[in-house]
């Protein structure tokens, strides 16, 4: 039976995560402190890896009981010094140090309730099998922290096969209609106009989600988390090797492409809100 085996959680967006026992769940589906705080340049357009790798080399470590950021710039020199700063909103706490090391001046915004997800359809944790992580590190020759650290997943799980999460985004038919005594006059494909069927749901503790869809990857899984050096052919390979690991019980129909991994969930309301959408409820390690 799969299990939840890791909760990791990215408080500053585009920078490094971490890792907890357990996590609340915010009303609106997303985890605790996930994606609170994001950074944007003086015209209000967020920063972020996607639009500068010069993020990759920053380390961050959190006190987020303290609402503390502790930041330095990763190297082979041990001497290198680390900075702490209080996580406040504005031009105050890391955004100095921030914008000399992104070469973009930087403001820092804060979200509280769900903080800043890619998909808004979508504010839920985002989930992966670690099969499946392992299986793209074979592809790319790197280990498994490094895949972790490029996908930036939240719900990691275990005790099951390899891209086991996207038969819960999109899972393929396993019945079809019978085809005895259909019409002379039938389509050649008489399974063509046979919408896709529903995402499913799933449960992590008390709470229950449904997994949406397939999570749509941009530049950032080509680079090197540390150095932000880009494997050119990183997309290619990847989405051709997406297509030939294809399960039989998955059906890409939705896909936009095949450079696609994890998918994007939403919480499932189930009975009260006081019941069942509590913030202090927690998703805990199995």
């Amino acid at each position: 039976m799969p299990t939840l085996d890791r909760i990791t959680i990215y408080p500053v967006k585009s920078l490094d995560g971490i890792d907890l026992g357990e996590c609340g769940v915010l009303p609106c589906g997303a985890l605790e402190n996930d994606r609170r705080w994001r950074l944007i340049d003086m015209d209000g357009q967020v920063v972020n890896a996607k639009r500068t790798p010069r993020f990759h080399p920053i380390r961050a470590e959190y006190d987020l009981t303290e609402r503390l950021i502790t930041l330095l710039r990763w190297t082979d020199d041990p001497t290198e010094p680390a900075h702490t700063f209080p996580l406040v909103p504005g031009p105050e706490g890391p955004c100095e140090w921030l914008s000399e090391a992104l070469g973009i001046r930087v403001l820092l915004e804060e979200r509280q309730d769900g903080g800043f997800p890619d998909d808004r359809e979508a504010p839920g944790p985002t989930l992966i099998s670690t099969p499946s992580l392992e299986e793209v590190g074979r592809w790319f020759g790197i280990d498994l922290m490094e895949v972790r650290r490029r996908f930036r997943m939240n719900l990691e799980i275990g005790e099951c096969d390899a891209f086991w999460e996207d038969t819960l985004a999109c899972p393929a038919r396993t019945s079809l209609p019978s085809l005895t005594d259909l019409p002379a006059e039938l389509a050649i494909d008489p399974y063509a106009d046979l919408p896709p069927l529903e995402p499913r749901d799933f449960a992590v503790g008390a709470w229950r989600f449904r997994a949406l869809r397939v999570c749509r990857r941009c530049p950032v899984p080509s680079r090197d988390s540390r150095t932000g050096a880009t494997n050119e052919l990183f997309r290619e390979v990847f989405s051709a090797q997406r297509r030939r690991a294809l399960r039989p019980d998955v059906d890409p129909a939705t896909w936009p492409h095949h450079y696609c991994l994890g998918v994007n969930t939403q919480v499932q309301i189930r009975g009260t809100r006081s019941e069942n959408m509590s913030a202090g409820m927690a998703i805990v390690l199995q």
